[in-house]
C-alpha cells in the first residue's frame, strides 16, 4: 500500500508544482490574463504535467483495488506483489498517454488560471458548436471542450463510480463479518453446550480472539479507505461543476474558477491528512489536552524527528519492526527516508493464523499421546527387594 501512496504522491507533487505557476507560463499578451509572462512552449509544458495528473486519479483506483484485495478477498503479500506492477503501469500510462496524444492535436492552451486542454483563443466557437454555414473561430485546439471530457473528466468520473462501488463492497464485507461475529457470540452465550468439549475451550477462545482482532483491523482499514475516497471527491467536485458550467452555459464564472484553482492542487494535502490520521488519533488519545491544531503540528514534528525504532504501521493497524510505515509520510514532508521492504497487514494476519494452527496441532498431539499412569511405589525405598545381589568384594 505504501508504494501505491508513494506513486500517487509523486504524480500529485508534479502536478501541484505545475499548478503553482498558475498564469506565469501563459503566453505574454494573452487578453484578459493577469501575470502571463510565458510562451506557447511554457504553456504546453505546464499543460502536459497538469494532464499527467490523471495518473493521480488512477492511483486512487489502485488504492481501492488494494483494499478490496486485502479486506474482501483476503489476499496475502505474495498475491498483491504480483499484481502491483500492473497497477503502477496502468496509472502512469493513462497520464502520459493522454498527455502525449494532446500534443499533435494542439490542445494545450490557456484555460484562465493555467494552461491545460482547451480551444484557443478562450471562448472561440468550436466545430461541434457550429451551425450550418458557420466556420470555427478557434486557432488551436479545436473541439478542446470535448477532449477535456474524453481525456480527463470521463475517466475521472468512471474512476469515482468504480471506487464508490468498491468502497460499498468493502463496507458490506466488514458489516457482514461483524454481524456473523455477533451472532456467534450470542449463540455461545445462550447455548454453552454448543461449544466443543471442555478440553477445547482454550483453543476455541483463541480462535475467537484472533477473529475479533482481524475484524477490528478490517474495520480500521475500511474506515481509512473511505477517508481516501472522501478526499478524492472533495478535490474534484468543484472542477467538475466548473467544466459542466462551461459546456452548458459557455461562460467562466469567477467563483467556480476560484474554487477549481483552490481544490485541484490540494488533493495531495488531503491525502497526507488521511495518511497520517491514524497516528494523529493515537497521539490525541495519549495527549487529550490542548488545542487540536497545535497537537497536529506537534505530532508532525514528532514523526519527523522520532527515532526509527518505532514500529507502528501507517494505518495504525498492526506492529512490525521495519520503518517503511512512515516512509511515504517522510518522503512527502522532508524527503529523509530510505526504501525498505513492506510487510502487508494481510500477510501478518496469515502469519498469526499459521502460529495459531501450529499451537492447535501441538495441543492435539499432546492431548492424544497416551501417558503411563504414575506408580509411586516404584520410588518407595521400602519396596526395595531384600535379596539384592551383594557386592563381590564383600
Amino acid at each position: 500500500m505504501n508504494r501505491l501512496v508513494l506513486g500517487m504522491s509523486i504524480c500529485d507533487l508534479l502536478a501541484s508544482t505545475a499548478w503553482f505557476f498558475t498564469t506565469w507560463p501563459i503566453p505574454e499578451g494573452t487578453p484578459g490574463i493577469y501575470g502571463a509572462v510565458g510562451t506557447q512552449q511554457t504553456c504546453s509544458a505546464q499543460a502536459f504535467v497538469a494532464q499527467f495528473s490523471l495518473s493521480t486519479v488512477m492511483y486512487n483506483l489502485n488504492l481501492a483495488i488494494y483494499y478490496v484485495m486485502v479486506i474482501v478477498k483476503g489476499k496475502k503479500e505474495s498475491d498483491i506483489v504480483k499484481v502491483e506492477p500492473y497497477l503502477h503501469v496502468n496509472a502512469i500510462l493513462w497520464g502520459s498517454g493522454t498527455a502525449l496524444a494532446s500534443l499533435p492535436l494542439t490542445l494545450f492552451n490557456p484555460v484562465g488560471w493555467d494552461c491545460w486542454i482547451s480551444a484557443a483563443p478562450l471562448g472561440c466557437k468550436e466545430t461541434w458548436q457550429l451551425e450550418e454555414g458557420e466556420v470555427t473561430t478557434c486557432e488551436r485546439g479545436d473541439n478542446g471542450s470535448i477532449y477535456q471530457w474524453a481525456f480527463y473528466y470521463a475517466p475521472l468520473w468512471i474512476v469515482i463510480i468504480l471506487v464508490s462501488l468498491m468502497e460499498y463492497w468493502i463496507y458490506a464485507t466488514v458489516w457482514k463479518q461483524e454481524k456473523s461475529m455477533e451472532t456467534y457470540d450470542f449463540t455461545r452465550t445462550v447455548n454453552p453446550e454448543s461449544r466443543r468439549r471442555f478440553t477445547d475451550i482454550d483453543t476455541d477462545d483463541g480462535r475467537i480472539a484472533a477473529s475479533k482482532k482481524k475484524l477490528s483491523q478490517s474495520k480500521r482499514v475500511a474506515e481509512q479507505a473511505m477517508y481516501y475516497v472522501g478526499a478524492f471527491l472533495v478535490a474534484w467536485l468543484f472542477p467538475t461543476i466548473f467544466q459542466l458550467w462551461i459546456v452548458i452555459a459557455g461562460t467562466h464564472p469567477f467563483p467556480l474558477l476560484f474554487l477549481t484553482a483552490l481544490f485541484v492542487p490540494i488533493q495531495g494535502v488531503l491525502n497526507l491528512i488521511v495518511f497520517i490520521r491514524p497516528k494523529f488519533t493515537t497521539y490525541r488519545r495519549r495527549n487529550p489536552d490542548g488545542n487540536a491544531i497545535v497537537a497536529w503540528f506537534r505530532m508532525l514534528y514528532s514523526e519527523i524527528t522520532t527515532d526509527t525504532t518505532s514500529n507502528t504501521t501507517p494505518l495504525g493497524l498492526v506492529e512490525r519492526p521495519d520503518r517503511l510505515s512512515i516512509f511515504s509520510f517522510r518522503f512527502i514532508t522532508s524527503l529523509k527516508s530510505t526504501w525498505r521492504k513492506t510487510a502487508l497487514t494481510s500477510a501478518e494476519n496469515g502469519e498469526v493464523r499459521s502460529l495459531q494452527e501450529g499451537d492447535e496441532q501441538e495441543e492435539y498431539r499432546r492431548r492424544d499421546t497416551p501417558v503411563t499412569p504414575f506408580d509411586a511405589s516404584i520410588y518407595d525405598p521400602k519396596n526395595t527387594p531384600d535379596n539384592t545381589e551383594q557386592n563381590p568384594i564383600d
